[in-house]
């Protein structure tokens, strides 16, 4: 059958080493993600070496065909689907290149898969401390495309602070190398132009970035022109992690490792309501914890059954849990601040029952619990399913008892089964919403939940999302959460380094209409 691209197919398997897919079946495969929608691509390559992704893009620029890099394929906003050509990182792309601990770092590429960085560094005692729990699934681009975090952000940050260099290619097809410190950079003369005119735009709006800098602790919305300016120096590499491949394409990054701490001690605190729990968590950040986890009783309904040992922990009468981890050198420095912090959470009637998890054992059949029930939402059989679009939000943490309390309100005046979990320490909450999309009801339904609750985010002086990106849920409200001076300024950096327009349009910059309901798949 003649498609309208044959001759962009003969040119590319003429052209490069990697596979070539413009056939039904595979444009079908790469049409969507764990997302809910599906858009047919006009082909897909999986690339062998940075070569092969420059002459697909050069390619795709002289014919004006977008490129869409994909990693794993867990984004749940629809980031890794698009018309144009996929790049897909993972099959060939995907090595642990180098560790080197004397320098506290590793190198890998793009569609390295982020569990295989971790089983790498192991035997060495070492860590990545960037853990979301996609970790068996999702890539190290596509961590660096979202601005990942995980459950230890409170701790560690996410994957902007762990950069030390990527290898980029640009819409032209140019490659760079770039780093916090600009002189560093390794760019060719049209990329210095393009960075150049990028951080022009940045320093000409300054005060405006400054006033407008959000308030809250994470955030993975829009582009983080907040933070690459310091002084005279111009960190590329905090414009490009976050920007869902928009920006440039990343092949291979050089990130920070860690020694694996000596001691972790992990606590479940359990409450019998959001706003009690919320409070809890404003008085836990006070005692240094790695992590705090919120699980509602909803969530770990759901993971019932995983081992007889976590079913010990969540078959009890609670509203939520808190995982509560504290990490150091010293156990008992550490058992004596969790002992002090049970006592005042005590004193103030907040929690139901507390209990210190003593064996390692334990400690990993609650964090199954988080992991695995996060996929099997994913998964679930009935026509109510997991629909992403208020799953990331998160406010400045004096605000989260609101939040959660509004949430709540919310989800339950539209009739909305959901549950929470996530990175309540940082004020960030996941929520999953149920819901059957595809009925006209269901659509009304999750259409005026999503507006009502971005309307409460924005209220509290939040972002949309924290960790998982726009894609094509979020982008169509960005003007309106970030204000037209700052959108304006979001649109003049994606065109001063993708003047072409080809790298994955209509995410962060796109219609501003509200409308993020189309291309919705069925199931």
């Amino acid at each position: 059958m003649y498609s309208p691209f044959s001759t962009i197919e003969k040119d590319l398997r003429r052209q490069i080493s990697g596979d070539v897919w413009f056939d039904l079946e595979k444009r079908t495969e790469y049409s969507t993600a764990t997302c809910m929608y599906r858009v047919m691509p006009v082909g897909v390559v999986a690339p062998r070496t940075p070569d092969d992704v420059q002459k697909v893009v050069r390619l795709a620029r002289d014919n004006e065909i977008p490129i869409i890099a994909r990693g794993g394929a867990t984004g749940l906003v629809g980031q890794a689907i698009g018309f144009g050509i996929i790049l897909d990182f993972t099959k060939y792309m995907n090595r642990v290149v180098k560790i080197s601990p004397d320098t506290l770092s590793m190198t890998a590429e793009a569609g390295c898969i982020l569990n295989d960085v971790v089983t790498a560094l192991q035997p060495l005692g070492m860590m990545y401390p960037i853990d979301p729990q996609s970790a068996k699934h999702c890539s190290l681009g596509g961590t660096i495309a979202t601005n990942a975090a995980g459950s230890h952000g409170l701790r560690y940050g996410s994957t902007k602070n762990q950069i030390k260099s990527m290898t980029v290619i640009l819409s032209n097809g140019d490659l760079c190398i770039i780093n916090p410190k600009e002189t560093e950079n390794v760019l060719t003369a049209e990329a210095s132009k393009r960075f150049a005119k990028a951080k022009e735009i940045l320093s000409g709006n300054r005060e405006t970035i400054e006033r407008q800098k959000p308030k809250v602790e994470k955030y993975s919305s829009g582009y983080n022109i907040f933070e690459p300016l310091n002084g005279d120096n111009f960190d590329a590499t905090r414009l490009v992690c976050g920007s869902e491949g928009t920006l440039a394409i990343v092949t291979e990054a050089t990130m920070n490792i860690l020694a694996s701490p000596r001691v972790v001690l992990t606590v479940a605190a359990y409450f019998d309501s959001y706003e009690k729990t919320a409070e809890a968590t404003q008085i836990a950040r006070e005692y240094s914890p790695s992590a705090i986890e919120l699980l509602d009783k909803s969530y770990t309904e759901v993971g019932r059954g995983l081992s007889p040992t976590s079913d010990r922990f969540i078959s009890r009468d609670f509203q939520t849990m808190l995982l509560l981890e504290f990490e150091g050198d010293d156990a008992g420095v550490l058992r004596r601040d969790i002992q002090r912090l049970k006592e005042r959470l005590s004193r103030t009637n907040l929690i139901i029952d507390w209990i210190l998890l003593e064996s390692d054992a334990e400690r990993e059949s609650l964090w199954m619990v988080r992991e695995v029930v996060s996929e099997q939402l994913n998964r679930l059989p009935s026509k109510e399913r997991k629909i992403s679009t208020v799953e990331d939000g998160a406010v400045p943490i004096a605000n989260l008892p609101a939040y959660m309390a509004g949430l709540k309100k919310i989800l339950d005046k539209f009739g909305i089964t959901f549950t929470l979990y996530g990175h309540a320490g940082m004020g960030h909450i996941h929520c999953t919403t149920l819901v059957d999309i595809q009925t006209a009801s269901g659509r009304d339904r999750i259409s005026g939940a999503t507006q009502d609750v971005f309307e409460l985010i924005m209220k509290l002086g939040g972002v949309l999302s924290a960790e998982h990106g726009d894609g094509f849920v979020r982008t169509p409200f960005l003007e309106e959460a970030f204000g037209k001076e700052i959108y304006s300024i979001f649109k003049e950096v994606k065109y001063s380094l993708d003047p072409e327009g080809i790298l994955n349009p209509q995410k962060i910059i796109g219609k501003q209409d509200r409308l993020f309901l189309h291309d919705i798949k069925e199931v």
